[in-house]
């Protein structure tokens, strides 16, 4: 008989969600730099491609926070981190 202590632990969907929407968060705000950017300087040149592509960007991160967890999330973090501050 198998302990219930070695079965691997299995993520619930209230941790599938949270993955997704910090993805998500995270995946926005690295959009949002170039699009704020391009909105701000060139605003007759961005067009709707270019809000479809932010958004699906966002729910690209979304989706890969949700398969990879915490792995995505970090090199999330650290892409976003890397950015240079003012």
């Amino acid at each position: 008989m198998r302990s219930k202590h070695n079965e691997p632990k299995l993520a619930t969907w209230q941790s599938r969600t949270t993955h997704f929407l910090f993805g998500s968060l995270l995946g926005f705000l690295l959009i949002l730099v170039p699009l704020s950017y391009f909105t701000y300087f060139t605003p007759e040149a961005v067009h709707l491609i270019h809000y479809m592509g932010s958004a699906t960007f966002v729910l690209l991160c979304g989706t890969l926070s949700t398969v990879f967890g915490d792995r995505f999330l970090n090199l999330l973090t650290a892409l976003f981190e890397s950015m240079p501050g003012s």
